[in-house]
């Protein structure tokens, strides 16, 4: 079959039309390049943000702790309030964790994330220890109160004297575990306790990544030698929503879902942030 000839003015058209077709796909592919440029260079400057944000953040809670550290609570003296000895010893044991952070405050996370996390452990087991004490001391306060022989009231006044000795009772109550060396060693093992925690959060939630890492293996440790952990439960559900890395997101994730109480949520932190 013989071929069909274009003429020249067909010719010239064609080619047009293929230049132009060239030269629109080559704007094309050059608008793809600049905005595939542009969205990267948009990620990389939200990544770097959210870096530097991370960064200031943890600066700022490194200094909250040490002003924290600076103006803190004494555990006192154990033996005003202890008498067992196996109570002496979770005291003297928090006493010394204490003092080793306190002599190395500028330690690099390395040293710090070791010291804190025994630190928090012998608090927490001392506080668990002193309001075990202290409610039964305030237990057998109001048995001996109560044993006492007081007067029928008559049916008119039965219904206010009844008011009356509730808010009493609730009152001393409240006095009571306020008052004396074993309430108030509570007080302060807690204080100290949720100081603790958090500083071990600033490095789990701000720290650079490799930092965050070895925080997360502190907190794994931190767990499995106390369970029932509370504030270590919603720290690791902080950190899981602030987590920008996915690896360890899922890992903090897992791992805080293992604490939860059956059916619920534990409650917010009051030094949550």
């Amino acid at each position: 079959m013989a071929r069909r000839v274009l003429s020249p003015k067909a010719r010239a058209a064609l080619s047009l039309a293929l230049t132009l077709a060239g030269c629109r796909h080559s704007e094309q592919t050059q608008a793809e390049a600049v905005a595939a440029s542009a969205s990267a260079a948009t990620a990389s400057s939200a990544s770097s943000y959210a870096s530097d944000a991370r960064e200031s953040h943890f600066e700022s809670e490194l200094k909250r702790a040490r002003s924290r550290w600076e103006s803190k609570p004494s555990l006192g003296d154990c033996t005003a309030g202890l008498h067992e000895k196996a109570d002496l010893e979770l005291c003297q044991a928090a006493q010394k964790a204490v003092t080793a952070i306190e002599l190395d405050l500028d330690a690099p996370p390395e040293r710090a994330l070791p010291l804190l996390a025994e630190g928090a452990l012998a608090m927490t087991r001392l506080s668990q220890r002193a309001r075990y004490l202290s409610l039964a001391e305030l237990a057998k306060k109001r048995l001996q109160t109560d044993g006492s022989v007081l007067p029928v009231p008559s049916a008119t006044t039965r219904a206010p004297l009844a008011r009356r000795n509730l808010r009493d009772h609730a009152q001393r109550g409240t006095f009571e575990l306020s008052d004396g060396p074993v309430s108030r060693l509570m007080g302060q093992s807690v204080h100290l306790e949720r100081d603790l925690v958090r500083n071990i959060g600033a490095y789990l939630e701000y720290a650079p990544l490799p930092n965050r890492r070895a925080a997360f293996e502190t907190v794994k440790h931190l767990r499995d030698e106390h369970p029932q952990w509370p504030l270590i439960t919603q720290l690791l559900r902080e950190a899981a929503l602030l987590e920008s890395d996915a690896d360890l997101k899922q890992k903090l994730q897992e791992f805080s879902a293992r604490g939860l109480p059956p059916g619920g949520k534990p409650g917010q932190s009051p030094d949550s942030k």
